[in-house]
């Protein structure tokens, strides 16, 4: 931006500041902040950003839409038929905090902030940003063991002639998505590869849907049939952690709106983004859990009917997730690099390609190991939305805004509302943490 529109929004902002301690009468809005939000966000535009709204729309979509919906029936199952209200619930606190993390970016009205950390160190210094990367990266080593357990148990079940077991294929699996993490320096996601998951998860979505109403009456019909339950409230800790993963992703929004050509139309996009995914998460939860009941299980690939449609799905998905692994690693793996100077700044070329290799085999024998030794989908989901997701999706983001754009200038209301979402977070990530750990250990002693 031009020096001279840097000035402009300095003295507009300091303006609008400097009058909060003025009378009631004079003081601003914080509409007029958003004004100068808005002004940035037109002419604080790179000239070849050429992104248009849906393709921003289809990206977050694609964030969105992953693996995650494939426990939602069990996560009905936990809280009963009353929790499906939660997806909804999910669905609009995760659509004010996209906006509300998108708000933050533009706060000082003189420039945009680059990214999540920066909004966060912005806000409470060092700590906020040590805070963001940390759960950042607790987010990127759980999904991978979640996709290691996730294809291992579906590569067990496709060639279970063979016997080999989920500890050989988890091996298998690391060893296969090892060689592009290990070899290649930077491995950046392209639009290819989440159009696939995409494909994979909407493939799977259609399969559930016909497999469990295909399967109704053999359900009905058998000696043991499933029961529902209207409300467990024992459960709603669990089932909130599950629904609150599949909205996880805001990490990235601030990459996807700098792409987007014309980022006041941001609302609009996450907006039509997370209702298409809700309304799939919901088609999901309620015919899988409708049909199967509690004795659905996470993933609910486990208790459709063996066939074409459900082992082409488990393949789509062990594809999806192989091809998404190399990526999470990368991800991890690059900035812990920067910090161990691990870089052709610090290192000859021989040497830096040896200590990158010796970590990233580390990083690989860490996730197999984690994944060997805790094999259990379900409660890894569980425990990464409840510790990870609630927190990253709904409580940062709205200590972030009151820190910067200051509490005491908004409404009762909306004060009550953003204490809401705070709640909501600290319950779904306290006690459902406390729940998927119990649960955890459980399963560990009992297998």
């Amino acid at each position: 931006m031009a020096d001279e529109n840097d000035s402009f929004f300095s003295d507009s902002i300091r303006s609008t500041r400097s009058s909060r301690s003025s009378s009631d009468s004079e003081a601003p809005l914080i509409g007029d902040e958003e004004r100068l939000i808005n002004d940035l966000q037109n002419r604080d535009r790179p000239n070849n950003s050429k992104g248009s709204s849906f393709g921003a729309y289809i990206n977050v979509t694609c964030l969105m839409a992953g693996t995650g919906v494939l426990g939602l029936p069990e996560a009905i199952n936990k809280g009963g038929w009353l929790s499906l209200g939660l997806i909804v619930m999910s669905m609009i606190i995760a659509l004010y905090t996209s906006i509300i993390i998108i708000r933050c970016l533009y706060y000082n009205g003189k420039s945009r902030l680059s990214s999540y950390g920066e909004i966060g160190q912005h806000a409470f210094g060092t700590f906020g940003r040590y805070l963001v990367e940390f759960f950042h990266k607790i987010t990127l080593i759980g999904v991978t063991v979640l996709y290691l357990v996730l294809a291992a148990e579906n590569l067990d079940k496709l060639a279970q002639h063979y016997y080999l077991g989920t500890t050989a294929w988890t091996c298998i699996c690391a060893a296969f998505v090892g060689v592009p993490f290990i070899f290649t320096k930077t491995l950046k996601e392209v639009v290819s590869i989440s159009i696939f998951g995409t494909f994979a998860t909407l493939f799977c979505i259609i399969a559930i849907v016909i497999l469990s109403f295909a399967d109704w009456s053999n359900v009905r019909n058998s000696p043991d049939p499933p029961s529902h339950k209207i409300l467990d409230l024992s459960g709603i800790p669990i089932s909130l952690a599950t629904i609150s993963f599949s909205y996880g992703g805001n990490n990235v929004f601030p990459h996807i709106e700098e792409s987007m050509q014309k980022p006041r139309h941001w609302n609009r996009v996450i907006t039509a983004a997370l209702c298409t995914c809700a309304a799939m998460y919901s088609l999901v939860a309620f015919s899988g859990y409708l049909v199967y009941g509690n004795k659905t299980l996470n993933p609910i690939l486990k208790v459709l009917p063996e066939g074409l449609l459900l082992t082409s799905a488990s393949v789509l998905i062990i594809i999806h997730v192989l091809l998404t692994i190399p990526i999470l690693m990368t991800s991890l793996a690059i900035d812990i690099e920067k910090y161990l100077k691990i870089t052709r700044q610090h290192r000859s070329k021989v040497v830096e390609f040896l200590l990158r290799a010796v970590f990233r085999i580390s990083l690989i024998l860490l996730s197999v190991g984690i994944a060997v030794t805790i094999p259990y989908f379900d409660d890894i989901m569980s425990l990464l939305g409840a510790m990870s997701t609630c927190l990253f999706v709904f409580v940062l983001p709205v200590l972030f805004y009151l820190k910067l754009f200051g509490w005491e200038r908004m409404s009762l209301l909306m004060l009550t509302w953003n204490a809401f979402v705070i709640l909501i977070g600290l319950f779904g990530c306290v006690i459902g943490s406390i729940n998927a750990i119990k649960r955890l250990f459980e399963d560990f002693f009992e297998g």
